[in-house]
């Protein structure tokens, strides 16, 4: 099986391809605010270094969030056209699950900016529950932070395969979002 799949939702791009048992990743080291511009070129160009086009494959997966706002309509959107064009089904990966993956008990944390926090409880690497931490929340026991995590391109590839093994297949992706974004706390305050 062939799954192509894209994170946009950290400041640095990354898309990965899985082919059987060889897998390949590209991560373009253009900040958050290019993501758009560069998603299908960096797509186009990996596709075409393992002589691949995207008829090839047989699943599309995108992060879903949380992480960036922008990015994670970027990713979801591009994965849930190109599947919807080629009648491919679509496998939803959290942030938290990557960070999650091959750890233990605690709390996994993405930045939220202004000292908050995406958060996660996760047990033997799975995602428990989700909550939004303000600034000040108190946070308790072990806690594993997004940008700390050496092996985000493979645990993107193992969460990927095990989704497969578990037939955890959608036929769109949806995105993840713990809270609202600027614009709309901002409508809402101007309400």
């Amino acid at each position: 099986m062939r799954i192509l799949g894209i994170d946009s939702t950290r400041d640095f791009l990354t898309v990965v391809l899985i082919d059987g048992n060889q897998k390949y990743y590209e991560i373009s080291h253009e900040s958050n605010k290019k993501h758009a511009s560069s998603l299908l070129p960096t797509v186009d160009a990996l596709l075409l270094q393992n002589n691949l086009s995207i008829s090839d494959i047989d699943a599309f997966s995108a992060v879903i969030g949380p992480g960036s706002f922008t990015g994670i309509r970027v990713g979801v959107s591009t994965v849930n056209a190109l599947a919807y064009a080629e009648n491919k089904p679509v496998i939803p990966v959290t942030s938290f699950e990557l960070v999650a993956y091959n750890k233990g008990e605690g709390t996994v944390l993405i930045d939220a900016l202004h000292g908050n926090y995406y958060g996660a409880t996760v047990k033997e690497g799975k995602v428990i529950s989700t909550r939004y931490f303000e600034n000040g929340d108190e946070i308790s026991g072990d806690v594993f932070l997004r940008d700390n995590n050496e092996n985000y391109v493979e645990a993107f590839i193992k969460v990927l395969l095990e989704k497969v093994k578990e037939n955890a297949f959608e036929k769109s992706l949806a995105p993840l979002y713990l809270r609202e974004s600027q614009a709309e706390r901002e409508a809402m305050k101007n309400a």
